[in-house]
Formats: structure tokens, C-alpha cells, sequence
């Protein structure tokens, strides 16, 4: 039996995840958008021609009340902003985008049965995401890898590919993999079209060439070794070789290990402030 799909805001990654996915229209029954403006969830709908449904907020003591029994639930709105809804029922599984939310946190705000936190990047607009996830079964049951295998795992497959992680702190140095590091890939991509151009090819055909070597790229590192194709590429007392030896001697390699680093540190520095915050205070 198909259930409902409840979308929980209707930012950059909840429209990203759901723009022309066709496993959501296949596997569920509806699809429902809600928020705080019931027209920003209307626009979403119409920019995407989403087949989703934007639900009117029913408001109790100034919160959203969403009932959300039986119903798969996807969280994309800010941290802060889930103290303001009231989730009555039960889920059949959540989903989280929430930055420094944690599971634990999540079990106090809805009652389901699985709670999944993803780590989408923005290539889930291309439905070619890399996507850490950490789940947690609140309802012991034998039969929970077959759960992630068929039901979890397709969900997240529908936005890309996923890789579970054992330990929930693992979402968080997942950002130096694949959170933030496709801005790092866009410096370096930016630097290789400014080179081309220092070279005399023109803007254009810079990008096209740049853009079609990280294509190739992604496509022989689905088999091979980033050390294999380094040396693959570099001939002895080659050119490659020499602009690599210049790279080394400038500190690349430690420079983007140590951005990844501070990328992930940040958020789990964010983790912990959300949870002092949101600590309930000694009377």
C-alpha cells in the first residue's frame, strides 16, 4: 500500500530533491508541501511542476499542527524553525536535512518509526548527489536491513547515491567529502578556466574543455584510484609531473584537507550550540 509524502518547507534542497523526481510521484500516493506561507509552497509547486499538493497551516497556540500518521516526512526547513510545528501521530519514516539536529533531538518533536539524517549536496538538483546517511530504527525490528534496502535507500537513490554511515557523527565529517567540497571542485574548476584563458584559448572554449575534463574525471574515478590516475597521467619528467611537484611544494593537498577540516568542525561546533540552546534550563 503506498503512503503519503509530507515535505516540510520548500527552500533550495527541498526543491532540489524534489524537481523531476520521478520515484516520489511512482512510489507514493501524494505528495504534500507545507510551511509557514502557503503561496511560497503554491510557487514551489508551479516552478518545478511538482505533482504535490500545497497544504493551508492549521495553526494551534501559533504553531503549524501537520498530522503525519503512516506518512513518510521529509524535514528541509531551518533548525531553529522545527520548534515551530506540532507533529501529531505517528510517521512511518523522517528524513532530516536539519544542519546540527540529531536524531535524538528529532524524537522529541515526532514519534516514527524510522528517523534517517541525510547530508545532500547541491548536485541533487541533477539527481546526482552524494549523500551520507545515518538511521536510526526507534521500533526494534528484525527485518530493519531490509527496510534501509528497499525503502530508505531507494528514497536517497532518487536524488543520487548514498553511503550509511554506522555513526551519526559521521554526517558531519561528511561534509568534507561531499557537503562543502563541491565548492572547493568550484575554485578549482574556476582556476583551470582562468589558466586556459592565461594560456590563449578563449573563455569558452576554456569552460567547455574544463567542464567536459571533470565529466571524464567523475567517470574514470567510479573505477580508478586517485593515486593510479595521478601516475597514469604523469610521464617521467613530464609536464604533469612538474606542475604536480609545484602543487606540493605550494601546500594544495594540506590546504584542502585543512578547509575540509574547517568545514566539518564548524558544524559540529553549530551541533553543539544548538544543543546548549535548546537545553531546558534548571529552575
Amino acid at each position: 500500500m503506498k503512503r503519503d509524502f509530507v515535505v516540510v518547507g520548500y527552500g533550495n534542497m527541498a526543491q532540489a530533491i524534489l524537481a523531476h523526481n520521478d520515484f516520489l510521484t511512482t512510489h507514493y500516493n501524494h505528495i504534500f508541501i507545507i510551511g509557514r506561507h502557503l503561496e511560497k509552497a503554491k510557487a514551489c509547486i508551479a516552478e518545478h511542476n511538482l505533482k504535490a499538493k500545497a497544504l493551508q497551516a492549521s495553526l494551534v497556540d501559533s504553531k503549524i499542527c501537520i498530522d503525519i500518521e503512516g506518512k513518510d516526512v521529509l524535514l528541509c526547513i531551518k533548525p531553529k524553525g522545527l520548534e515551530s510545528f506540532i507533529f501529531t501521530g505517528e510517521a512511518h519514516s523522517v528524513y532530516s536535512v536539519l544542519a546540527g539536529v540529531p536524531t535524538l533531538k528529532l524524537t522529541e518533536h515526532l514519534k516514527a518509526h524510522f528517523y534517517v539524517r541525510l547530508m545532500p549536496n547541491i548536485a541533487a538538483w541533477s539527481k546526482a548527489s552524494s549523500t551520507a546517511f545515518y538511521c536510526l530504527n526507534a521500533k526494534p525490528c528484525a527485518d530493519f536491513a531490509d527496510v534501509v534496502q528497499k525503502h530508505i535507500l531507494p528514497f536517497i537513490q532518487s536524488f543520487g547515491e548514498g553511503v550509511q554511515v554506522n555513526d551519526e557523527a559521521l554526517i558531519e565529517s561528511s561534509i568534507a567529502t561531499s557537503g562543502s567540497s563541491i565548492a572547493f571542485l568550484a575554485i578549482i574548476a574556476e582556476s583551470l578556466i582562468d589558466a586556459g584563458v592565461l594560456e590563449g584559448l578563449s573563455h569558452e572554449q576554456s569552460a567547455a574543455l574544463v567542464q567536459q575534463t571533470f565529466a571524464g574525471f567523475a567517470k574514470i574515478l567510479a573505477h580508478t584510484s586517485p593515486s593510479e590516475l595521478k601516475y597514469a597521467i604523469s610521464s617521467p619528467a613530464g609536464t604533469t609531473i612538474r606542475g604536480l611537484a609545484l602543487l606540493e611544494e605550494r601546500g594544495l593537498r594540506g590546504i584542502l584537507i585543512k578547509a575540509a577540516h574547517t568545514s566539518a568542525q564548524y558544524a559540529r561546533d553549530y551541533m553543539k550550540n544548538i544543543a546548549e540552546q535548546t537545553k531546558p534550563h534548571k529552575a
